[in-house]
């Protein structure tokens, strides 16, 4: 019931640098280069848990494990990065402890055991994600965009909370183990209405619709806590879905809300990213349209595609936020008209009704992401084949990469298992929609004018939305 020592040591780290700053032990302009140590230093700790844990010395939740090396990580690079990137700041040491406290809290949700202790982290970790999204207090549209971000998480919060209670009250224990252990046997009103709460915080914290206009008016923020907040923050939604994947298979329903819900997310967030011509609000259409896809990936009971995919996405949207500022003059408003995207949604299709129509053994668990992403990395040969040798080995490593990921999460011990809720007719249909919409957006035809203002105003800041 308790958490790990481990977690709760790297979460103390940090937490214990914020400490220092606020009582001013740490020296006069020193307070990001002693967090970033905090941090180094817990990053270090995990590594060498992970060692200790592959070599069977020591017993940890391998999930768990992951997504806290992957916040640790991006949390010491940002830190370094904003040493730099923030040296003008004139609140520098609220800055670091903010930071420093909001990797503590979602380390300590992460590891948490109880129901309590996750709860009281998960909402402090909204708290101060929203207070440094409002970093520059007297700008207004960063209140504006702090005002927007607490009431999503508070409808977030106020639905975590509220499934908890729910959970704990029909299984009488706060242990997550616990309540994981007799989900199966919950009757389908608890499981379902538990499910559906959580599945609100989810989409509350990872930004998908209808939550994701905090996300597009946080761009208030300085670079590098976008650069957090895209690549490990909004991460949370789909580690709330992965950890209660017991309950969340208990009702298939709510699988199926939570893969219509994704699904609308990523086609909507890939809009907004085509149509705002700002280099940070497009990453932020793109982020709304992972995490889409992501909460899909968890509703389609494809959890490692899931967890490999935050990891993946966390990694690289840092690197993009990081390096936004050398971007812009490379940044492209409109694809490249290419008539490839027709040929591979013509073979996707066909292959998907072909598994169909042979009746593959377990044909009912047709996995749609991989598919989706055997096709983007058809059309990413397409362009390679342009590229010769170079463009052949990138694609070739990329392709290699998800595979390979895809493969490592799958062996992680501890990982749930799950269920396809939709039939052969239902993941064909789903998979037409993203590919139809693909090919509409590689051939370069217009979106439609109502569509383009919509989607526009979407991303807009947060005073005129």
């Amino acid at each position: 019931m308790f958490m790990h020592p481990l977690f709760a040591i790297a979460a103390a780290l940090p937490a214990l640098a914020a400490l220092a700053i606020h009582i001013r032990v740490a020296p006069k302009g020193g307070a990001l280069r002693l967090m970033t140590a905090a941090m180094a230093a817990a990053l270090g700790l995990l590594i060498f848990g992970a060692g200790a844990a592959i070599a069977k010395l020591i017993v940890i939740d391998a999930v768990e494990m992951a997504i806290s090396l992957l916040t640790l990580f991006i949390g010491t690079v940002v830190l370094g990065f904003s040493a730099r990137y923030m040296r003008a700041d004139p609140r520098p040491e609220t800055y670091a402890t903010r930071i420093g406290l909001l990797v503590a809290a979602v380390l300590v949700f992460l590891g948490a055991g109880d129901v309590v202790s996750f709860a009281a982290a998960w909402i402090a970790s909204g708290a101060l994600l929203s207070a440094l999204i409002g970093h520059v207090p007297a700008w207004e549209e960063a209140k504006a965009a702090v005002r927007r971000a607490r009431r999503a998480f508070l409808i977030g919060d106020v639905a975590l909370v509220a499934a908890l209670l729910l959970l704990v009250g029909a299984t009488g224990s706060l242990s997550i183990e616990s309540i994981l252990s007799a989900a199966p046997s919950l009757s389908h009103a608890v499981s379902g209405t538990a499910m559906l709460l959580i599945l609100a915080a989810a989409l509350s914290r990872s930004a998908v619709p209808p939550f994701h206009k905090w996300l597009m008016g946080s761009m208030t923020a300085p670079t590098p806590v976008s650069a957090l907040m895209h690549a490990g923050m909004v991460n949370a939604g789909g580690f709330l879905l992965i950890r209660f994947a017991p309950v969340l298979e208990a009702w298939p329903a709510a699988k199926v809300v939570a893969v219509v819900a994704g699904a609308a997310g990523a086609l909507w967030g890939t809009g907004i990213m085509l149509v705002r011509p700002d280099i940070k609000r497009a990453l932020g259409g793109s982020t709304v349209a992972q995490m889409g896809f992501m909460v899909m990936t968890c509703g389609l009971g494809a959890y490692a595609a899931a967890l490999w995919h935050l990891i993946a996405h966390g990694l690289f949207k840092a690197w993009l936020f990081l390096g936004s500022g050398s971007s812009i003059s490379e940044r492209r408003l409109a694809p490249e008209p290419t008539r490839a995207p027709l040929l591979i949604m013509t073979i996707g299709l066909s292959l998907a009704v072909l598994i169909a129509a042979l009746g593959v053994p377990g044909a009912l668990a047709l996995p749609v992401p991989l598919m989706l992403a055997l096709m983007a990395a058809g059309f990413a040969l397409t362009g390679a084949l342009r590229a010769g040798a170079a463009g052949l080995r990138t694609a070739a490593l990329l392709i290699a990469t998800y595979a390979g990921g895809v493969a490592l999460a799958a062996q992680l011990p501890g990982l749930p298992e799950g269920s396809n809720p939709l039939g052969i007719e239902g993941q064909v249909a789903l998979l037409a929609a993203f590919l139809i919409a693909w090919a509409w957006q590689a051939s370069g035809l217009p979106i439609p004018a109502l569509l383009y203002i919509r989607m526009l105003n979407t991303g807009g800041p947060a005073l005129i939305r």
